[in-house]
């Protein structure tokens, strides 16, 4: 049966002022099929709720339009937002004064439904140009929301409205025909904006995107804010760090993380600059972009939430039915997780950036990865291996440590899992002495590293049983230090023989510690004429030594008469010795 429209008209405007009377501070005025044009009356605003109507009290009047419709077939009622058309006179109607709040309202047998648009002066400015740029000469479509049937609800629109339109005037104020397009918004200085009644971020991005609240910006040289342009669909988004854990069966991976929310609903949390999950598709965007740290992380979580379909925020479980992925995406995945693990396991810098790896680099990482997963098994021996890894160009001395089918690496230079000892000379001694880690690598190697500790180097000196039964090997150990100086001139390498050599001297010839801390001097260009002195005053019958003394004193006749009395196998050794560069520079 057809409702007459007096009958819908009626029950419409009952609705709306069914829940102006539960606000305390909202009286309505309105004029059920009145011919008023395109007015239907008015709501009142009072500033507090002790129910004085009086003229000191007075906040605003706000004007309305009213619509009613049978809907019984429910082609509007249940939606969230509809599009209805607006005859353009009433907009021009409106454009004339400070706008109006404009009201769809639906009504069947047993129920209704309320849309609303704000249309304050700036919005009706906007939309008139849009009917005129599409050709639209009678009506144009708007987008209407639906109303929360709260009276609270009700009044931050209506007090919303209010305050826009006392800012803007009408369509024709400077203001408002000075407002700022959408083809300038990559000039905004700055933003600016004003929300009645807001508990939350996320609620100021719904207010926004229903088109209640009005932007306004600056652009450089603006002395005042300026409104921004509407458009209908707008989306919003907002963003902020959250300090919450995330984690895959009860096993943490990140402490923070990103929320994006839209005013469409949807929600994104970003959980490092490579992986981000969409929660209402349930979708996840993974890219390679940032450290290795973060990567392993990364590929650890995804691999565990897709085993599981499931992951915590704070202790709250959220599904996550990712789609399926390639299976070379899958291999992906394992090879950064494999990667990490390894590159942790040795020690490297895990907040390396990726874009700094080169092709080569990554060849090598693959090679390293796969060593530890036992793909050169057959070709190492058991228990313990020397393993001189290049990266780049340089070294990354590694122990390979094979037991029970199992291959762990870790650093031969800075690990405190091994130690390097080396046995007592003496039969009866059964002790074993520790030894500075680092010296036990080759010249070459110690000089081109890819990682340098100074620091532990030093401790490793003192950590290391310095007596007489070590003395020689330490000994033969400082001058290789003064060997990697002379390849690379890393100073530091002078300062760790010094500092060895200073160590050993209660338990080494005088003579020979004198003249090694000496061309340690000698290559720093530091001897002064006391040590010359101290140089030419040694007297001994040694051969080794006077060679020694005649090198660094400059005497390269003498120097030559000495090194020519040495065996053959003596100047095969001495050709290994950081005094031979200096005898060949006389």
């Amino acid at each position: 049966m057809q409702i007459p429209s007096t009958k819908t008209e009626h029950r419409a405007v009952n609705a709306l002022e069914t829940i102006i009377d539960e606000h305390s501070t909202m009286e309505h005025q309105i004029n059920e099929n009145d011919k008023e044009m395109s007015w239907d009356g008015y709501i009142w605003l009072y500033k507090n709720n002790n129910g004085d109507q009086s003229k000191s009290n007075f906040d605003a009047r706000v004007p309305v339009q009213i619509k009613g419709h049978n809907d019984s077939e429910h082609k509007y009622i249940g939606k969230k937002r509809i599009s209805y058309s607006v005859e353009l006179a009433d907009l021009q109607a409106y454009a004339t004064e400070k706008g109006v709040l404009y009201f769809q309202i639906f009504v069947d047998g047993k129920s209704s439904e309320i849309f609303y648009v704000s249309l304050y002066p700036s919005k009706i400015s906007d939309y008139l140009d849009a009917a005129k740029e599409k050709g639209n000469v009678a009506t144009y479509n708007i987008t209407f929301i639906r109303l929360e049937k709260s009276a609270n609800k009700l009044y931050m629109i209506v007090k919303q409205f209010s305050d826009e339109a006392k800012k803007q005037g009408s369509s024709y104020t400077p203001l408002v025909q000075n407002r700022i397009r959408s083809i300038d918004f990559d000039k905004l200085t700055k933003i600016n904006l004003s929300v009645v009644g807001v508990s939350d971020p996320y609620d100021i991005l719904l207010r926004l995107s229903s088109g209640d609240v009005c932007l306004y910006g600056k652009t450089s040289g603006d002395e005042y804010y300026r409104p921004l342009e509407w458009h209908d669909r707008s989306k919003f988004f907002t963003e902020r760090e959250v300090e919450q854990t995330v984690a895959v069966s009860s096993e943490v991976f990140y402490a923070k993380y990103s929320c994006i929310a839209d005013s469409d609903g949807g929600m994104t949390i970003i959980l490092s600059p490579n992986l981000q999950l969409d929660l209402a598709k349930e979708r996840f965007s993974f890219r390679v972009k940032s450290t290795i740290k973060e990567l392993g992380h990364d590929a650890k979580f995804l691999l565990r939430l897709r085993a599981t379909k499931t992951f915590t925020i704070q202790g709250h479980e959220f599904k996550f039915s990712s789609p399926k992925v390639t299976t070379n995406f899958e291999r992906r995945l394992e090879y950064i997780s494999d990667l990490y693990d390894t590159l942790e396991m040795i020690g490297f810098d895990l907040d390396t950036q990726i874009s700094q790896i080169t092709e080569e680099q990554q060849s090598q990482f693959v090679k390293l990865v796969n060593l530890r997963l036992g793909a050169y098994d057959d070709q190492l021996k058991e228990y313990i291996s020397r393993y001189n890894w290049k990266f780049g160009e340089k070294y990354y001395p590694l122990l390979i440590c094979k037991k029970n089918g199992r291959t762990e690496l870790t650093s031969s230079l800075y690990t405190k899992a091994i130690a390097a000892l080396i046995p007592s000379e003496d039969s009866a001694d059964e002790r074993y002495y520790k030894m500075p880690l680092f010296i036990c690598n080759d010249v070459e190697v110690l000089s081109n590293l890819y990682v340098y500790n100074y620091d532990a180097f030093f401790q490793q000196i003192d950590d290391s049983d310095i007596n007489e039964l070590t003395s020689e090997t330490l000994m033969e150990r400082s001058l290789a230090l003064i060997n990697v100086y002379d390849i690379n001139a890393d100073f530091h390498f002078l300062d760790l023989a010094n500092y060895l050599l200073h160590k050993l001297e209660p338990y080494v010839q005088r003579e020979l510690l004198v003249l090694n801390l000496m061309q340690v001097k000698k290559r720093r260009s530091e001897l002064s004429l006391e040590d010359l002195n101290i140089i030419n005053s040694i007297e001994s019958d040694e051969l080794h030594i006077s060679f020694g003394k005649y090198v660094l004193l400059g005497n390269k006749q003498q120097a030559k008469t000495c090194f020519d009395k040495f065996t053959i196998e003596d100047r095969e050794r001495y050709e290994r010795f950081p005094i031979f560069k200096l005898y060949r520079q006389l």
